[in-house]
């Protein structure tokens, strides 16, 4: 097979055989695949010349043949061309080629670039292909490249993740209904724990390439995709680990690329199924006295038992904790049970418009906070002795696990650090 020798600034691409996307919205007739790339000198120094080889191939799956017209190297950031060649002949279905584009760069550093290739396929329909590569020139020391990549795992729930990160869940076919569904098992499904694994990057170089590996003791599991981490940033792919009915030890790979070389970051996390929470429910505001008294119910949709679980008042301008009830203790409260709490408060009438509930408990032996900002609304008991119209706040409802917020309540949910 002809080799095409062209002078160009050169680079490697990652070595992983996938098909590059095509430029076109449908899917076309030529599936092109480029492949098999090579830079040689892999960091080269300033001046001196770089070649960068590459497989083109028309796959199998293709329905037409198509004539290379073009393959060119550039700069991903301005699309600044540093080597190209046009006129390279036709790849019939099941055909490759292997071609080779060749320069130099004058200075040292990292170089982002891509691989182009355009074609066109028999009904004289353009078909481009692109693969990045990216090249150190003058080495690591040189470029000025640090590698501080860290992967960090916490367990969360689905009502945890935000309404954007969501969009970006990806656990495979079998937890489809994870985060929706109507059905009464899509709602038991919405409380199943994920893994949220971050990938930071500390260095100075953008992190390419990124892979998570989970595995156990019992093997490896389904890896995840991450997009590329910039420097300064950090990205987060969610893991679902609903499939573990006991503790388990989960390790966490994040394989990456900087500059042509392949380096890794690993956590482990120990894993404890059955998690509980708390939500309050059916919360009722009453005035009495000079004093306003909130009653409600502490929840716990979660798949286990939570401790230690305290409802309190919090303090703000307008509102006070007050004798007799500041903080009620709840205690335990079991899987799909509540307690029935009272706590008491001071309230300015003419400026106060939310009263703020705090609850903190442990969760399989972890502490976290969840705060609850109600709509000051309160009844008084001579409203209800003359017939009036005071209604209740219900202010909570709870729905596999998803928080439904009603009556202008704001609720916020935190695991808390560094508290025993």
């Amino acid at each position: 097979m002809k080799r095409l020798h062209i002078l160009v600034v050169s680079l490697l691409v990652g070595i992983a055989l996938a098909a590059a996307v095509p430029a076109a919205a449908d899917v076309p007739d030529a599936r092109l695949v480029v492949s098999d790339v090579t830079v040689t000198p892999a960091a080269p120094d300033p001046g001196n010349t770089t070649t960068v080889e590459f497989t083109v191939a028309n796959s199998g799956g293709s329905t037409t043949g198509v004539a290379v017209d073009r393959v060119a190297l550039r700069n991903r950031t301005d699309d600044t061309v540093h080597a190209e060649a046009s006129g390279l002949g036709s790849l019939s279905v099941g055909d490759d080629v292997t071609l080779e584009l060749s320069t130099a760069f004058d200075d040292a550093g990292v170089k982002d670039l891509e691989l182009v290739v355009e074609t066109e396929d028999e009904d004289g329909e353009t078909v481009t292909v692109t693969r990045p590569v990216t090249i150190v020139v003058g080495g690591v020391d040189a470029a000025g490249i640090t590698d501080d990549v860290q992967v960090d795992a916490r367990t969360v729930l689905p009502s945890e993740i935000d309404e954007d990160e969501q969009l970006n869940v990806d656990l495979g076919a079998d937890a489809s209904g994870l985060l929706g569904g109507d059905s009464e098992e899509d709602d038991e499904e919405l409380r199943t724990p994920l893994v949220r694994v971050e990938v930071t990057n500390f260095g100075t170089a953008t992190a390419r390439d990124v892979v998570v590996a989970p595995s156990t003791a019992n093997g490896s599991l389904a890896r995840l995709a991450v997009v590329d981490v910039a420097p300064g940033t950090a990205e987060s792919v969610f893991f679902d680990a609903g499939r573990f009915d006991d503790p388990t030890t989960i390790s966490f790979e994040a394989s990456y690329t900087l500059g042509t070389d392949r380096n890794a970051s690993e956590t482990t996390l120990d894993y404890r199924p059955n998690r509980g929470e708390v939500v309050l429910t059916d919360v009722d505001m009453t005035f009495e006295d000079g004093t306003v008294t909130v009653t409600g119910n502490a929840a716990n949709p979660g798949l286990g038992a939570v401790n230690g679980a305290i409802v309190s008042i919090g303090e703000t301008e307008y509102v006070e904790p007050a004798y007799p009830a500041r903080e009620y203790f709840v205690g335990t409260i079991p899987e799909s049970e509540f307690v029935r709490f009272d706590v008491t408060a001071d309230v300015d009438h003419a400026n106060a418009t939310t009263v703020p509930l705090t609850v903190t408990y442990l969760a399989d032996g972890d502490p976290y906070e969840r705060t609850v900002e109600l709509e000051y609304d309160a009844r008084s008991e001579s409203d209800e002795s003359d017939g009036g119209s005071g209604v209740p706040l219900s202010v909570v409802a709870v729905i596999g696990g998803s928080v439904v917020i009603a009556g202008g309540v704001a609720l916020s949910r935190r695991r808390l650090r560094g508290r025993d």
